[in-house]
């Protein structure tokens, strides 16, 4: 999704499953599993490295320590770009003169401090020096060929999925922020400053700079956050939970990592979807080409109109009070329901 929080940081804590091979067996010490090499293909028939994958403890230390560092380091990166000039840079209101900066370290803060760990660690459970290894690569759920039909029928799903997102939007605006007081005032509060500086950031005055703003809003998210939630991240799960855990946990991981409460359970459903996508192919392009097409979307919403015209084509009342939006919701599920039995047709199909 589009990630304000400005860079991420490399936390290397999860350790390979620590295992002996010897003749007839494989002593895995990590989650004390003692089986012999013919259970092994059995055990893990779609995954033929669940024997390596960290524990639940170690990947969930791993989440809390990039959740914690990855703020922390998005200041620090920050103040080394910019030095003793940091304090005259304004966050919600900056200089035009700033914008290529600033959406350089989100682009490459990203880069390097989520993608990165998700490369060396992949490189590291495989027993590869090299990140970009075919088996490092196969870890992460790359280089599979591509379904393209299935992929088409994916990122469907994620534009039928939109009216539902958005009555949940204008439902928790309606009702949920205000009866919780003051506090639902300062969710709203808080996503009005970041949707501002999410149009400053977006500004486009050129191709080039509409070039360089597509990437920084969708196309470096789409990679970095996909190896890191899906490819690295959800796949581990699967060694303690069942894929369908997996896929709920990690969706939720995700949204709180957008750090952006009025957003929760959108995101949350976002990331389920996409989580969904990617345990249903075990191919991670799917899920890039899910969340990139969702980030051009909402960009090109962002840059459709101004402020003004935003706020004016927003009010809840506008939509969730008259009945033939609630038919626009029940169509568009109807059919997202249509195209994810095809989905998984498709695949099965390929198999």
């Amino acid at each position: 999704m589009l990630n304000l929080a400005w860079s991420g940081i490399s936390a290397a804590f999860p350790a390979p499953a620590f295992q002996l091979i010897t003749q007839d067996k494989v002593l895995n010490f990590q989650g004390f599993i003692v089986q012999s090499p013919n259970s092994i293909s059995s055990f893990t028939p779609s995954d033929p490295f669940l024997l390596r994958r960290p524990s639940f403890l170690a990947n969930t230390l791993f989440v809390v320590t990039i959740m914690v560092l990855y703020p922390l380091a998005g200041a620090l990166l920050f103040t080394v770009v910019y030095g003793s000039s940091a304090g005259s840079v304004s966050f919600m209101h900056p200089d035009h003169s700033q914008l290529p900066s600033l959406r350089l370290i989100q682009m490459v803060g990203q880069m390097v401090l989520l993608a990165l760990p998700a490369l060396l660690l992949a490189g590291w459970h495989t027993a590869k020096k090299n990140p970009f290894s075919k088996d490092a690569m196969a870890f992460l759920g790359i280089g599979q060929p591509i379904n393209f039909g299935a992929a088409l029928l994916a990122v469907a799903g994620i534009f039928l999925l939109q009216p539902l997102l958005h009555t949940l939007t204008e439902l928790q605006d309606l009702y949920l922020w205000p009866s919780l007081g003051a506090a639902g005032s300062e969710v709203v509060r808080q996503r009005e400053l970041m949707d501002s500086f999410m149009r400053t950031l977006a500004l486009v005055r050129s191709l080039p700079e509409f070039m360089a703003v597509a990437a920084v809003f969708a196309l470096t998210p789409a990679i970095c956050e996909e190896l890191l939630f899906r490819g690295y991240i959800q796949q581990n799960y699967t060694r303690s939970l069942s894929g369908g855990g997996a896929v709920w946990l990690t969706g939720f991981v995700f949204a709180i990592f957008h750090l952006s409460a009025a957003n929760l359970l959108p995101l949350a459903l976002l990331g389920w979807y996409i989580g969904y996508i990617y345990s249903k192919s075990g191919n991670l392009f799917l899920p890039f080409f899910v969340h990139l097409f969702n980030n051009l979307a909402a960009l090109f919403l962002l840059l459709s109109g101004d402020k003004g015209e935003v706020a004016k084509h927003s009010q809840p009342e506008l939509l969730v009070h008259t009945l033939w939006w609630w038919l626009v919701v029940a169509g568009s599920l109807l059919l997202f329901m249509m195209v994810i039995r095809h989905f998984s047709r498709s695949l099965l199909s390929e198999s």
